[in-house]
């Protein structure tokens, strides 16, 4: 799942550096001990300072293939928007009211959806780490700035993309859940998620 992550260039450098590692591991163990059975003899300081030097190389990598993915990662997210003035607010009557599921279905429209295997939810007992944490659902709900908590969670699943929680790639999550699941099923979904812990 790791390795899917990774852009070319990330791949190529892992595998460029692990390469070039055991190249030289091979080498140094086997070829030039068969032309000179004292190696690295005197020369051994020299030879600690190039595997430490390679040790670094490969720690370097890693570094920097961190540091690809979270930039990737802020640069896929759309910048969170600025919320409106106050008075731009339409008043609290005109909000919809809360869904109207029932959470206890909802919780098996989650289980049955293969939800639990990507999200964390502790209503669910699931811990998932490929999408969002649902447990923060309401704090990226105000991140987000896209209607109530219910209208958010209604357009994650029906249009997962139309907002990305910032550190997570977009295309990921299924894009067919608003065909799939009929209305009752997204408003139990809905109440379940939502529904105040």
């Amino acid at each position: 799942m790791v390795l899917a992550a990774l852009s070319d260039a990330q791949k190529a450098g892992i595998a460029g550096m692990a390469a070039a590692f055991i190249v030289f591991a091979l080498v140094s163990s086997f070829l030039i001990p068969h032309w000179w059975p004292n190696f690295p003899g005197r020369w051994v300081w020299p030879y600690v300072g190039l595997v430490i030097c390679f040790f670094l190389g490969m720690m370097a990598v890693i570094v920097w293939v961190a540091k690809e993915q979270t930039e990737q990662a802020g640069a896929s997210s759309p910048p969170a928007a600025a919320p409106p003035p106050p008075a731009a607010q339409p008043p609290p009557a005109a909000q919809p009211p809360p869904a109207q599921g029932d959470p206890a279905a909802g919780k098996a429209v989650f289980l049955a959806s293969g939800c639990p295997s990507c999200h964390t939810f502790t209503p669910a007992g699931s811990n998932g780490m490929v999408g969002p944490n649902l447990d923060d659902l309401a704090a990226n709900a105000q991140k987000a700035n896209r209607g109530s908590l219910e209208q958010y969670t209604r357009e994650s699943i029906v249009d997962p993309n139309a907002y990305v929680v910032s550190g997570f790639p977009s295309g990921v999550m299924t894009q067919t859940y608003g065909q799939s699941l009929s209305k009752k099923q997204l408003d139990d979904l809905v109440a379940f998620l939502t529904q105040p812990s």
